[in-house]
């Protein structure tokens, strides 16, 4: 386990809101939202071919937060020292919440795609596989890792985040995010959750093996990151 490495962040750097698909991380946008204000705050929701662009025009403005689909790098585009925090889940619930939740949002621009597709066909899709590495590490998407891109995402999570939360931690998550950063508001209600959904529970075991095959890093991520939380709350003393 590594050590935390850095204690408080403060207003001088930039808030880089990484928000992984389906974690909470829309309800996590409102927080800070309500913490830094409109026009200090970005959001970047952009194909990812667009987003080197986007992020060089927005380098040039006077911005104190960015939040977005965004894979971990964001901070190499603006001279002003930045850093991370997201949300990351149980891989096997985050598959699941982001199938149903596709399949039920007609908007959506997979929905004419992941609508004929079963649960199965979709959780073996190499682009659905491990998406929380990807995104940690961010690189590689859609292509296989390897043991050393675990290792190097695990590496972002300890040196680049003040706080890596979890979705299944949530309120300690955002208490440890108003520590470091300052925030007054933490107060929320629940968006964008998945209506309609079927719980692990009613999925048969086969489909939740194939998901946890195929997820086998995300899911030692998760744990690992698991373990950097604990040890922050431990150490800021968070109940």
């Amino acid at each position: 386990m590594g050590n935390v490495t850095h204690l408080f962040t403060t207003r001088q750097q930039l808030l880089i809101h990484l928000h992984m698909p389906k974690t909470g991380g829309t309800t996590l946008k409102k927080i800070i939202k309500k913490n830094y204000g409109k026009r200090k705050s970005v959001d970047v929701y952009v194909d990812r071919e667009k987003l080197s662009y986007v992020l060089t025009n927005l380098s040039k403005r006077n911005i104190d937060c960015i939040q977005g689909h965004m894979p971990f790098g964001v901070h190499q585009f603006f001279n002003q020292p930045g850093s991370y925090v997201t949300m990351l889940r149980d891989p096997v619930d985050r598959v699941l919440s982001d199938y149903y939740f596709i399949r039920s949002l007609p908007s959506h621009n997979l929905h004419s795609k992941v609508i004929k597709m079963s649960l199965e066909e979709y959780q073996k899709d190499p682009v659905n596989s491990n998406l929380q590495t990807h995104y940690i590490l961010g690189e590689k998407f859609g292509e296989m890792l390897t043991k050393e891109d675990l290792e190097k995402a695990k590496s972002n999570l300890i040196h680049h985040f003040s706080v890596a939360g979890i979705t299944e931690r949530f309120d300690e998550s955002i208490s440890l995010m108003k520590k470091y950063w300052g925030w007054n508001n933490i107060s929320y209600t629940k968006a964008n959750v998945t209506k309609g959904r079927l719980s692990k529970e009613e999925i048969s075991r086969g489909i939740i093996d194939q998901i946890e095959t195929n997820n086998v890093f995300d899911i030692e991520l998760y744990h690992f990151a698991k373990e950097l939380l604990e040890e922050k709350i431990r150490l800021l003393n968070i109940h």
